[in-house]
């Protein structure tokens, strides 16, 4: 592989993204760069409530190590990052591919969460989506609009590297072109600690899906195999704009 310069200097950066958005596979592509670690504190939510905390831990985060988190957009967080010189890495998903892992791991992976009851007491998976869809009242869970939402703020930051799961797994160039694309980000017009070719290489090399617990397919587009028109038509009164703000569809007509 060849030896890391040990002068060139490593950012600090967190990958912040939409949980069921492929985080692990994103986070396994990062730590693969030879000499990036990660950092063993996560992020979650970001309430204001606890900026304090917050801007404590990230003080601590040394240089060339990686923090991840699943937070949502403030302004307080967009200026903690960009004073503390972090390198933002935000990772989305096709909302409809996140409402379809994100019900399976309710139900089959996460029994603490406030949905897992109520979903295991539904008679189908279809009741199920339509249920995180459109939010469940009397549990005080938001739709799933309202909380995508909470994200949608970092794809309008300028300091911040989009990455769609798409990029990651629709074909090998894509992915290549992607990761590209994060060294660039990551180390601008500066000097890369080994040759790009070898660094790539050791990111591709450092990928294994099945590594992960809440990993299950993967897959692009599977909501076109788990959706009926009673879904679809539910998904597009709910969240149909949001496909729209986020480029996944041009218009209604899928």
């Amino acid at each position: 592989m060849g030896i890391v310069n040990s002068n060139i200097e490593y950012p600090r950066v967190i990958l912040n993204s939409v949980p069921k958005s492929g985080t692990h596979l994103m986070k396994q592509i990062i730590e693969g760069i030879p000499g990036m670690l990660s950092y063993p504190n996560k992020f979650y939510e970001g309430h204001s409530t606890d900026r304090d905390l917050h801007y404590r831990e990230l003080q601590l985060v040394p240089k060339g190590l990686l923090v991840t988190g699943h937070v949502y957009y403030s302004t307080l967080w967009s200026d903690m990052l960009r004073e503390m010189q972090f390198k933002h890495i935000f990772l989305n998903r096709d909302l409809r591919d996140i409402v379809v892992s994100y019900t399976y791991f309710i139900t089959d992976n996460f029994p603490s969460h406030p949905l897992h009851a109520y979903m295991l007491s539904l008679p189908s998976r279809k009741e199920q989506y339509l249920a995180l869809i459109q939010g469940v009242f009397n549990l005080q869970y938001p739709s799933i609009a309202t909380w995508y939402s909470q994200f949608i703020g970092w794809t309008r930051e300028e300091n911040s590297l989009q990455v769609h799961f798409e990029q990651l797994v629709g074909s090998h160039r894509s992915r290549r072109q992607t990761m590209e694309r994060i060294l660039l980000f990551l180390w601008d017009k500066n000097h890369l600690p080994l040759p790009k070719n070898k660094i790539l290489e050791a990111m591709e090399r450092n990928i294994n899906p099945q590594g992960s617990y809440t990993f299950r397919r993967g897959r692009i587009g599977d909501w076109r195999f788990e959706f009926d028109e009673e879904v679809k038509t539910c998904f597009k009164e709910v969240a149909g704009h949001l496909l729209l703000v986020t480029g996944y569809e041009a218009d209604y007509n899928w």
